[in-house]
């Protein structure tokens, strides 16, 4: 799927379903809204950005994720906002 630039960050688009082709549900934990659209944004390799819409790329935000790194690359912490 394609990339996005949007706010001076890249995102790439990934369709998520199972292998029968549903969606994924979604599940408990950090409480993610249901939402049809998720963008990722990158530092060098590090994952640091993962926003969630409805209504597609365009749409509303729903959710979002900032990861953070240690020196080493190592994921320390996930916050939800």
């Amino acid at each position: 799927m394609p990339n996005v630039w949007q706010d001076n960050q890249l995102y790439t688009h990934y369709k998520v379903s199972t292998i029968s082709g549903d969606p994924l549900e979604t599940v408990a934990g950090l409480s993610i809204p249901e939402h049809d659209y998720i963008g990722l944004t990158y530092s060098g390799s590090d994952l640091t950005g993962v926003t969630y819409k409805t209504g597609g790329s365009g749409g509303t935000t729903v959710a979002t994720l900032v990861l953070a790194y240690d020196g080493n690359s190592n994921l320390t912490s996930v916050t939800k906002s």
